[in-house]
């Protein structure tokens, strides 16, 4: 998955300039794409490198004084594992806006964002003393005039880089402050901050145990509170009890009837109470007569993290965040129904994804409800994840629901999971294909220049760095996708 991020300067460039700063960065090891394109074209077509900037020269001077679209509109620049742009603003107050594309790997992509406007910024003024020296009669368009010898008389930059705000939509900015509004959502909050430090409920055999656990204390069934211990490794008894999902406790029982009586904390409250003179209740022996054994039983923690299925977002925000999405633009809060679903979205590349997770298999019921959220929430993308099965009549009622709105002019892109294993590799390509998405409409006002869209040249650039087969894959979409069309 591929990132974008940017800042921009209050400063316009002329054309001339603009050649100028590219040389400059060149200089400095930034490689030019676009412009080193062009200028091989050239020597191409002249049989040699001699006039080469002349010819790009009068090719630029022409297309700036016939107002056609700018001889140069920005450039990329490729370096190791990431890339950066360059885009210059056309109408006023628009600027030079440089950036970073990046995947999550890359180490300190704001710090080289930085470096690279530092860059930007000293080749800049280099520019404009090269251009003022070489007599450029026009003026830039930051308030520089022409005076009476043809020279420019240039304004000095004075205005600071600026962060670009990432893209966020209405829908999750909304969600998000119900969630942070409500004191479910709070609470969610704190629990998944505990939880994530252990993830002890991602494993299903951790999480069985606890279930039956669970429903053996709920139901008072005292005397079986050991039940699956036989069946579950002491190292994992151990890691639930030290992360506070299990305690240990002293259960009494009645030697006569094997009634349970009560439970103490420790072996030491058990020594301090059968020292005393305390008898049972129901034949009368004293406590110290009586049958004690050491007994698992389920703290409060875990009956709220089983019943309102906190885990789940746990475990889902773990998923996107491993992603590569910030943890800051991923929200989860629980249903307030308390019967296990739980509602989370994500913002990925200005795209809103509303995931409905349920802990157990999805029924038609459970998915009417699930569309009657949507609908209140309004997501491009909805994505369904059941740790059971998703039935056959809630997947045609879901389906159907994704068709009507995207006959009616709303398309929306239905995602059915099945099994929380299943979440990471269902979600990458998706992840991917927005991220492309969003970085082409970044960088849109390079395709002119470019002859070919400058983001899917640049989302190739890294599958291709990744892996070696991606080429034979992307030309085999592609021909499958001409074809198609014919």
């Amino acid at each position: 998955m591929l990132f974008i991020e940017s800042k921009s300067l209050d400063y316009a460039v002329d054309g001339r300039t603009r050649t100028s700063l590219l040389e400059s960065l060149q200089e400095q090891g930034f490689m030019p794409l676009i412009r080193s394109a062009r200028l091989h074209l050239y020597e191409t077509a002249l049989a040699g490198t001699e006039h080469a900037r002349a010819l790009e020269g009068a090719l630029a001077a022409r297309a700036d004084a016939e107002a056609e679209a700018p001889y140069v509109r920005g450039d990329l620049f490729c370096v190791e594992d990431y890339a950066h742009f360059l885009l210059f603003g056309d109408e006023p107050g628009e600027g030079v806006r440089a950036g970073i594309v990046y995947e999550s790997g890359t180490a300190d992509p704001l710090e080289k964002l930085d470096a690279f406007c530092r860059s930007v910024r000293e080749s800049l003024a280099a520019s404009r003393l090269s251009s003022n020296s070489g007599g450029l009669g026009a003026a830039n368009g930051d308030g520089a005039s022409t005076g009476a010898t043809g020279a420019v008389a240039f304004t000095a930059v004075t205005s600071e880089w600026e962060q670009r705000a990432a893209r966020v939509s209405d829908s999750f900015q909304r969600f998000a402050a119900d969630a942070t509004a409500t004191p479910a959502g709070a609470r969610g909050e704190m629990v998944e901050g505990w939880l994530r430090s252990s993830g002890m409920l991602e494993d299903t055999q951790a999480r069985g145990y606890l279930r039956r656990l669970s429903e053996a204390h709920r139901e008072g069934r005292a005397a079986t509170l050991n039940i699956g211990v036989e069946g579950v490794p002491d190292a994992l008894l151990n890691r639930l009890a030290e992360v506070g999902l299990l305690k240990r406790e002293i259960l009494v029982s009645c030697r006569k009837d094997g009634r349970a009586l009560f439970r103490l904390p420790s072996p030491d409250a058990f020594s301090v109470l059968s020292g005393s003179n305390a008898v049972c209740n129901e034949c009368g022996a004293a406590i110290a007569d009586e049958r004690a054994e050491e007994v698992t039983v389920p703290t409060s923690l875990t009956a709220t993290l089983l019943q309102d299925g906190a885990w789940l977002a746990t475990h889902l925000r773990s998923v996107i965040s491993n992603l590569g999405v910030p943890d800051r633009q991923i929200v989860a809060r629980p249903n307030a129904g308390g019967d296990g679903e739980v509602r989370l979205m994500a913002n990925v590349c200005g795209e809103a994804f509303l995931f409905l997770l349920h802990d157990g298999d999805w029924t038609t019921a459970q998915a009417r409800r699930a569309l009657d959220e949507h609908a209140k929430i309004e997501s491009a993308h909805l994505v369904l994840v059941a740790t059971g099965k998703i039935q056959e009549d809630a997947r045609a009622r879901l389906r159907e629901h994704a068709r009507r709105r995207t006959q009616g002019g709303r398309e929306l892109e239905l995602i059915l999971v099945e099994g929380m294993d299943a979440v990471a590799a269902a979600l990458q390509p998706v992840f991917e294909r927005v991220s492309a998405d969003a970085l082409a409409e970044e960088l849109w006002e390079l395709d002119t220049s470019l002859g070919v869209s400058a983001g899917q040249l640049l989302a190739a650039r890294f599958r291709l760095r990744h892996r070696p087969g991606a080429l034979r894959d992307l030309a085999a979409s592609v021909a499958a996708s001409m074809s198609g069309s014919l």
